[in-house]
């Protein structure tokens, strides 16, 4: 008779026609199930050349010519740091105005830049200044001693290109740069794999003076960058803006940059 224990194992290990077959068609069925979920692959990105770099450069160039809205600043330098609220509004060329706010909504500072001339408001203080908007008076107030232009051109997507005699382009994993070589100037420019800018450093010699990086890339705002981030290494100094609910290509009325000081405030001239 044998051992019914030894039967029952033999019996239960050795599955019938019929069992074998509907779990085959299980297991070709869960196979199919699975591989219908797993994403097809992205094809390949096309590779770019230089041509198809400048011409996102001269798209993004055309692409911004202005902006308000909520920004986070965040200035660094050897004295230390500050991180402060501001509206902001930009327009091309060169007009700024930004109005710093204390964590309860009150200005604290405000400052435009129109028709060359930056003018500031310090209400607490109760202290009008201006004059001539040179880059070594903006860097008072930004820690980076920049031209109006150039500072509206970064902030906007656009970056400044320096005058060059060369170009080399390179493709590496992440993307490509693109070397610009003047007399005695250097500038290389980072693009991501699809051809998207993603900053540029500035060189004289082989000295790095100036570092330009954008991030944060807004699909609701046609790809603009909502971080961008300033440095100038030699000088130990840095700014960042993080854009928060900002408007772009506004039309910006003629009374938009002009600051007058309030009644009863002397006008100084700034130092």
């Amino acid at each position: 008779m044998g051992d019914p224990l030894y039967l029952g194992l033999k019996n239960w290990a050795t599955p019938r026609p019929r069992l074998q077959m509907t779990r085959m068609i299980l297991t070709v069925g869960l196979v199919l199930l699975l591989s219908s979920c797993v994403p097809a692959p992205k094809p390949p990105l096309p590779l770019l050349n230089e041509q198809d770099l400048w011409q996102r450069l001269q798209a993004n160039a055309k692409a911004w010519h202005s902006l308000r809205g909520m920004t986070r600043i965040r200035t660094e330098n050897s004295a230390g740091s500050a991180s402060a609220r501001q509206v902001l509004l930009l327009a091309k060329p060169d007009s700024i105005r930004a109005e710093v706010l204390s964590p309860f909504g009150q200005p604290l500072l405000l400052l435009t830049v129109q028709d060359g001339q930056l003018r500031v408001l310090l209400p607490r203080e109760q202290r009008f200044l201006q004059g001539e908007a040179t880059p070594e008076r903006i860097a008072r107030f930004i820690r980076l001693p920049l031209s109006a232009e150039q500072m509206v051109r970064v902030a906007l997507y656009d970056l400044p290109l320096i005058s060059h005699e060369e170009s080399a382009l390179s493709r590496h994993e992440a993307g490509y740069q693109l070397l610009l070589s003047g007399a005695d100037h250097r500038q290389r420019l980072d693009f991501d794999a699809s051809g998207r800018p993603l900053g540029a450093s500035y060189y004289r010699g082989d000295q790095l003076l100036l570092q330009v990086a954008y991030d944060n890339f807004a699909a609701a705002l046609d790809d603009f960058p909502r971080q961008v981030t300033v440095t100038m290494p030699g000088q130990d100094a840095s700014i960042s803006m993080t854009y928060n609910d900002v408007e772009l290509n506004f039309q910006p009325a003629a009374e938009s940059f002009l600051l007058q000081p309030p009644a009863g405030i002397v006008v100084e001239d700034l130092p």
